[in-house]
C-alpha cells in the first residue's frame, strides 16, 4: 500500500503543481482550486536603472518599497508607482552620532573635521519603523540604524553575550517592535531570536524552535546509559529564516523544517516568547503538505522552504516557499485560503524568492536570481474570501455568509466557504442548516457543536410532551400491575 502511494505521487505531484489552481482537502487530497492572487506587473533593475545585484531583503514602509541589495551593498527605495527614489551605497554620520562618537574616543581621520560616511558589506536584512531604518549589515557584523533622513544615528556590534565569546555577531534578519527594540535572527544561532534593546544591549533570546523527539526515542534513551546518549546524534534545534512584527508586537517567524520536526516553521510568538500561532485548519500551517520524501530527481522532494512571511490585514498572512516558487495565504485561525506562485523566469514567475509585502492590496515578491519584484493582485475569488473574513473579523456575518455563497459560486470545492456559512447558521440558531454546512466542509468540531445546539432545541420545544412522558409512563406500569394483581386475584 505504502510503494503505490509514493507511485501515485510521483505520477501526480508534477501535473498538480505545475499549473497552480490548487489547495488541499480535509483528508490531505489535491484538489482544484481558483488561484487567490493573479499576476499584474513586475520591475527590475533595468526599470529602475541602477544595479539589484543579490537583492537579499524588502520591507514596505509609508507607501514606499526598501529593497536592501546584498550583492550592490545598496539601500534601494522607490515609490508606491514603482519609480526610483533613491539608490544609497554611503551612509552621512547624523549630528547625534558624531557626538557620540567623539564622547566615546573614535579619534577623527587627520585633516578631517567629519567622520567618513558609512558603507555596506553583503547586508542581508533589512526593518523599517518610524523609529527609523535599521540594516542587518552581515558582511560587516553589526546593525545600523538611520533616521529617516537616512543618516547614521546608532551602530551596534557589540553584544554581551557567552555565545559571542566563540562566534561572531553576523546578523542575517532584523524586525523591530513599536519601541525600537530589535529582533535579530544571527548566522550559526540556534538558542532562538536575539532580542536587544533600544541601545543594542542584549536582553535574553525568544522563540526558540522546539525539539520534537518521537514516543520510540524517548523510549530508546530511557534505556541507555549516558554515555551511550553521548554517542547519538545531537537533535538540534533549526534556525529561524525570516522574522516581522505585527501591530501588536508579535512577531511573525519562518523557520526550517529538522529531520524529526516540520510542524512548527510557522510561529506566532509574544512578548513572553511563546508561540501562540492558532493552528485550527485541517493541517497544519507549513506550506505543501503533501510532497514526496527523497524519491528522485525529477520531483522536488521535502517539506517546503519557508523564507519570509508577510501580514495583510484581518488576521491575514502570506509565507512564501522558496522551494518551489509557491505563496500559501493562511487565514488567522490556520485555514489555508489559496496557493499562488509558479517557478520560472518569465515576467509573470519567479525563481528564488527571498521577500514578500504588502502594498495596500497587492502583493510583492523579491526574485534574488532574477533581480525583479513580481506584483500579484487579487483576483476576483481572492477578493471574495477576503471580503468574508473582513466581515467575519467585525461580527457582520450574515455579510460573511453572502460573500462565502458568492465564494461557492467561483468554487464549489472550497470547503472553508461552507464552515463560514456554517458559523452563520450556528449563530442565528438554525442549527440543522449548520450541521448540513459543517458535514460538507468537514469541521468537526463546529458540526459537534451545532448538533449539541440542536439537541437541546429539540429537547426545549419537545418538553412539555417529555415531561408529561416522564410522569405518565411510571404511572402507566403501576396501573398495569394493579390490574394485573386484581385480575390474578380474581382467578
Amino acid at each position: 500500500m505504502k510503494i503505490f502511494t509514493l507511485l501515485t505521487l510521483l505520477l501526480t505531484l508534477p501535473i498538480n503543481f505545475s499549473i497552480v489552481r490548487y489547495n488541499y482537502s480535509y483528508y490531505g487530497d489535491v484538489i482544484h482550486s481558483a488561484p487567490g492572487l493573479s499576476f499584474a506587473q513586475y520591475f527590475n533593475e533595468q526599470s529602475l536603472g541602477v544595479p539589484m545585484n543579490s537583492p537579499e531583503d524588502m520591507v514596505i514602509y509609508d507607501n514606499e518599497i526598501y529593497i536592501i541589495a546584498s550583492g550592490s551593498n545598496a539601500l534601494i527605495i522607490t515609490n508606491d508607482r514603482f519609480e526610483l527614489q533613491a539608490s544609497l551605497t554611503e551612509f552621512a554620520v547624523s549630528a547625534s552620532y558624531h557626538e557620540k562618537l567623539m564622547n566615546s574616543g573614535v579619534a577623527l581621520p587627520e585633516g578631517q573635521l567629519e567622520y567618513a560616511p558609512l558603507t555596506l558589506n553583503k547586508p542581508m536584512g533589512l526593518d523599517v519603523k518610524p523609529t527609523g531604518i535599521y540594516i542587518a549589515d552581515s558582511g560587516n557584523k553589526r546593525i545600523i540604524k538611520l533616521n529617516h533622513q537616512k543618516e547614521v544615528v546608532d551602530v551596534f556590534s557589540e553584544i554581551d553575550d557567552i555565545t559571542f565569546n566563540e562566534l561572531d555577531f553576523e546578523p542575517v534578519k532584523i524586525t523591530t517592535d513599536s519601541t525600537g527594540r530589535m529582533y535579530v535572527v544571527a548566522k550559526d544561532i540556534i538558542e532562538g531570536i536575539i532580542e536587544l534593546d533600544t541601545d543594542g544591549s542584549f536582553n535574553r533570546y525568544t522563540g526558540v524552535n522546539p525539539i520534537q523527539l518521537t514516543p520510540l526515542d524517548i523510549f530508546n534513551r530511557s534505556l541507555m546509559t549516558e554515555e551511550q546518549i553521548a554517542k547519538l546524534p545531537r537533535f538540534l534545534p533549526t534556525s529561524f529564516t525570516n522574522v516581522t512584527m505585527n501591530d501588536e508586537n508579535f512577531i511573525y517567524a519562518t523557520a526550517l523544517p529538522s529531520s524529526n520536526n516540520s510542524e512548527n516553521m510557522i510561529q506566532l510568538i509574544n512578548p513572553k516568547g511563546v508561540d501562540v500561532l492558532i493552528r485550527n485548519g485541517y493541517h497544519t500551517p507549513k506550506g505543501d503538505i503533501q510532497f514526496v520524501e527523497g524519491m528522485n530527481k525529477y520531483v522536488i522532494d521535502g517539506p517546503s522552504t519557508l523564507t519570509d512571511i508577510a501580514i495583510y490585514k484581518d488576521g491575514i498572512y502570506t509565507v512564501l516557499d522558496q522551494k518551489r516558487s509557491r505563496l500559501f495565504t493562511y487565514d488567522s485561525e490556520g485555514n489555508l485560503l489559496y496557493i499562488n506562485g509558479e517557478a520560472g523566469q518569465q515576467s509573470d514567475k519567479f525563481s528564488e524568492g527571498v521577500a514578500l509585502g504588502y502594498l495596500n492590496d497587492n502583493l510583492l515578491v523579491l526574485d534574488r536570481r532574477l533581480r525583479t519584484v513580481i506584483v500579484y493582485s487579487h483576483t476576483e475569488f481572492g477578493a471574495k474570501v477576503n471580503q468574508a473574513i473582513y466581515h467575519h473579523e467585525r461580527g457582520e456575518f450574515d455579510l460573511a455568509a453572502e460573500k462565502w455563497a458568492e465564494v461557492l459560486v467561483l468554487n464549489t470545492n472550497y470547503e472553508v466557504a461552507y464552515n463560514g456559512i456554517g458559523k452563520f447558521y450556528l449563530r442565528n440558531g438554525q442549527f440543522e442548516e449548520a450541521m448540513e454546512y459543517f458535514n460538507f466542509g468537514h469541521d468537526k468540531y463546529y458540526y459537534s457543536k451545532a448538533f449539541k445546539s440542536y439537541r437541546n432545541q429539540i429537547i426545549k420545544d419537545n418538553f412539555a410532551y417529555i415531561f408529561l412522558g416522564v410522569i405518565l409512563i411510571p404511572i402507566g406500569f403501576i396501573v398495569l400491575k394493579e390490574v394485573r394483581k386484581k385480575r390474578g386475584k380474581l382467578k
